[in-house]
């Protein structure tokens, strides 16, 4: 009721503002809160806000928290919030959400400090190629990219690759777990969910410890006792009196049993999984899994500014590309791709990463969930 009241109230306001003229609908929304309500508002119900109110706290929001955010390497960035899928893009709840505060009402951290105040860390555009370590069935698998900063995004030459570590509860995270560039973020992180139409859930996590300030804004589904399973978007985490902080997109969940693994193959099925990225949602990924005595796996990747195929085997619970199974215009032999087939069985899930370098375009780097 009251988060009805307070959407009327935003509305009012819109209609106010958008009768007065440019000006003053201007005025309304020089506050960060504002904006995110009205980005969070038009996510959930694209017609119930005039598109020019959007497109204003859009780029007030990212001029304000991402000044340096560049486009996916090797083209023009399309516009997320377009096309049927927008409401599940993090690039447009994902990023104006963590401004707000969190569904439950509860005050979030403070916010991180502006991406200009950071000092970089460019050392660990290369720490953890070329491959991210294999997955143990029926375990927590996950994979991450790493940028300096609170934008989530970067040049790809300045992405690293690292494992992910999500809490079953969402209280806390880890990046590259175990590695000299580990990243663990705050404990007692304090998830709140929403709805989606989608069969996931959106859940915001965020907490403080001092000068330490972690967040997750993810898309989610979760199991009966309410665990998570499956996690996907954008985490970050800094430290405001060292004036440092990294940031990036996530794919985990927990791997498939061995036996389940063992009964696919014994079934010879193929499954197909589904979804977009999560760097460049414009990049919508399948994978089809050919389970047997010897089992495969092929994917393509397509994007307006680009296309590409891979392949490879399933070992274990890992998909491991092959070399040569990469399309022609992958170029350079420092390609791959690895993921990870989640469970449980009855609604299978792929969280995977894409290195690659395409001809004419450059490196990409992304990660990605997947749904059968």
């Amino acid at each position: 009721m009251i988060r009805t009241m307070k959407n009327l109230l935003l509305l009012m306001l819109v209609i106010v503002g958008f009768a007065a003229g440019g000006a003053y609908a201007a005025d309304i929304v020089q506050s960060e809160r504002d904006c995110a309500e009205i980005l969070e508002q038009w996510a959930n119900d694209p017609d119930s806000v005039p598109r020019h109110l959007v497109d204003e706290c859009k780029e007030s929001m990212a001029a304000e928290t991402a000044p340096d955010i560049m486009p996916f390497a090797g083209g023009p960035a399309a516009d997320p919030c377009a096309g049927p899928g927008a409401s599940g893009s993090a690039h447009c709840w994902g990023p104006w959400s963590s401004l707000a505060p969190a569904a439950s009402g509860e005050a979030p951290p403070p916010d991180l400090l502006p991406v200009d105040e950071y000092d970089l860390r460019p050392e660990l555009a290369n720490r953890y190629d070329p491959v991210v370590g294999s997955c143990a069935p029926g375990t927590p698998c996950g994979f991450a990219t790493i940028v300096d900063g609170i934008s989530g995004q970067g040049p790809a030459d300045d992405t690293a690759i690292a494992s992910f570590d999500l809490a079953g509860d969402g209280s806390q995270f880890t990046v590259a777990a175990g590695q000299a560039g580990e990243i663990a973020s705050v404990g007692g992180m304090t998830p709140a969910y929403t709805n989606r139409p989608d069969g996931y859930e959106n859940m915001r996590s965020g907490g403080a410890n001092g000068a330490l300030r972690s967040r997750l804004i993810a898309r989610v589904s979760r199991n009966g006792n309410g665990d998570i399973v499956t996690a996907a978007d954008a985490w970050a985490h800094g430290d405001a009196a060292a004036g440092t902080s990294n940031s990036g997109f996530f794919a985990t969940g927990v791997s498939l049993a061995q036996n389940e693994v063992n009964a696919l193959n014994t079934s010879a099925v193929s499954a197909v999984f589904n979804g977009p990225m999560s760097v460049d949602n414009n990049t919508a990924a399948t994978i089809t899994v050919n389970f047997g005595s010897d089992p495969t796996w092929s994917g393509g990747w397509t994007n307006p500014g680009y296309a590409f195929n891979a392949g490879g085997s399933l070992i274990g619970v890992d998909l491991v590309s092959d070399p040569g199974q990469f399309s022609g215009n992958v170029v350079g032999s420092d390609n791959f791709v690895q993921g990870a087939l989640l469970g449980p069985n009855d609604t299978k899930s792929i969280a995977h990463v894409i290195d690659v370098e395409i001809d004419g375009i450059g490196r990409i780097r992304d990660v990605g969930l997947l749904r059968e």
